[in-house]
C-alpha cells in the first residue's frame, strides 16, 4: 500500500481510552442537526440540478452524479462534484473499517473499540452526504481491501492513517474551489474530524507521535498538506472496483 506517512511496528498497543459512547451519541445528535438546518440549501440545490444529467456540455453549469457507457462514474460538477468526492471518500472508510471489525484478528479490546468508533464516526459523514446530495448522489460503491494484512493489527491502523489523511488533504485542496458558504462550513466540520482520526490512527501505532510534525503532514508553510480531486482519486481509486472520474469538477 502506498505510503503516505511511514509507521513503525509496536509489539503491544498503546493504552488510550476509546471515545466514549455518550461522546459517539451527541456528535451523531449534532451533525443530524447541521443535516436539518441545510435543508433549505439541499431543495434549492435539487431544483437547480435535473437527476442524473449526461455529458460535460450539457450546458448546465452544475451536474449531479453521471453513469457513463462503460460503467464509469462521473462525480458531477461544482460543489456537488466535490460533495460526492467527499462522499466516495467516506464510503471507502466505512467499508475499510467494517472489513477490519470482521476481518482484524489481531485486534484486541481495545483496537476493536478505537475502530468501532471511528467507524460509526465515518457512516455519520456517509449518511450525511447521502442525504445532502439525494438524487445527485453517486451509487453505493463496492470495494477492495485485498492489499491491507487485516491480520496485522498495525496494517489496520497504518491504512487507517492514510485513508484518513487522504480525506484531510482532500478538504484541503477542495476547500478553495467550493463556491456555497453553507457548503464550506459543512467541510470546516468534517475535515476537523478527519484530522482528529488521522491523529489517533497515527497514535495506535506510535504512541506521542504526533508530536512530530513531519514534512509528510505540513508543508514548508507550515499547513496541511492539500490534494486536487485527480491527486485523491488516483490514491482512492485502487481499492474502489468502479472507476470514479473527477473530469467534471472545479479547477484551480
Amino acid at each position: 500500500m502506498e505510503q503516505l506517512n511511514e509507521s513503525q511496528s509496536t509489539k503491544s498497543a498503546p493504552s488510550v481510552p476509546a471515545i466514549p459512547s455518550v461522546e459517539r451519541r451527541m456528535f451523531m445528535r449534532q451533525l443530524g442537526l447541521l443535516s436539518a438546518s441545510t435543508a433549505a440549501l439541499l431543495a434549492s440545490c435539487t431544483r437547480e440540478m435535473p437527476d442524473m444529467v449526461v455529458g460535460p456540455k450539457s450546458g448546465r453549469s452544475r451536474m449531479g452524479a453521471t453513469i457513463l457507457p462503460d460503467g464509469t462514474i462521473d462525480l458531477g460538477s461544482g460543489d456537488i462534484g466535490i460533495s460526492n468526492l467527499a462522499y466516495t471518500l467516506d464510503q471507502l472508510e466505512v467499508a475499510f473499517y467494517a472489513t477490519a471489525l470482521e476481518k482484524g484478528y489481531g485486534l484486541n479490546q481495545q483496537d476493536r473499540k478505537i475502530v468501532a468508533e471511528l467507524h460509526d464516526h465515518e457512516i455519520v459523514h456517509r449518511e450525511f452526504f447521502k442525504a445532502f446530495l439525494g438524487s445527485n448522489a453517486i451509487p453505493m460503491l463496492e470495494f477492495d481491501f485485498s492489499g491491507v494484512a487485516f491480520a496485522d493489527r498495525n496494517s489496520v491502523f497504518d491504512a487507517a492513517q492514510q485513508f484518513e489523511n487522504v480525506g484531510v488533504a482532500a478538504f484541503n485542496g477542495t476547500g478553495p474551489l467550493i463556491e456555497d458558504l453553507e457548503v464550506l462550513k459543512i467541510a470546516g466540520k468534517m475535515v476537523s474530524i478527519e484530522a482528529r482520526h488521522a491523529t489517533l490512527a497515527r497514535y495506535m501505532l506510535q504512541p506521542k507521535s504526533y508530536f512530530s510534525l513531519s514534512h509528510e503532514l505540513i508543508d514548508p508553510q507550515g499547513r496541511d498538506w492539500a490534494l486536487t480531486p485527480e491527486e485523491v482519486v488516483m490514491k482512492a481509486q485502487k481499492f474502489i472496483k468502479q472507476k470514479i472520474s473527477v473530469a467534471n469538477l472545479p479547477k484551480y
